[in-house]
C-alpha cells in the first residue's frame, strides 16, 4: 500500500475458522489483518488477470505448426 493512497471500504462475513486462520497468519508475519487481506485480493485479482490473458492469447496452444505457415496452408486451400 502507498502512503496517501485512497482506499475504500468493503463489509466481508469470513466463517470463524478463516478468521482464525487469519489471526495465526497475523502473528507468524506481523501484518495487521487488513493488510493481509489486501494482499490476499491483489494476488487474486492478478491470477485472474493472468487467466483471462492466456485463455485470450493462448488459444494457439500446443499447436507445432508456425502461424505463418498455418495461415499459407489456408490460404492455399483459395487457389
Amino acid at each position: 500500500m502507498m502512503l496517501g493512497e485512497k482506499m475504500g471500504r468493503i463489509l466481508l462475513d469470513l466463517s470463524d475458522e478463516v478468521v482464525s486462520r487469519l489471526d495465526e497468519l497475523k502473528k507468524r508475519r506481523n501484518l495487521p489483518r487488513a493488510e493481509l487481506l489486501r494482499e490476499a485480493v491483489d494476488q487474486y485479482l492478478e491470477r485472474q488477470a493472468q487467466t483471462v490473458f492466456t485463455h485470450a492469447f493462448g488459444l494457439w496452444g500446443e499447436r507445432k505448426i508456425d502461424g505463418l505457415e498455418y495461415e499459407r496452408l489456408l490460404r492455399e486451400e483459395w487457389s
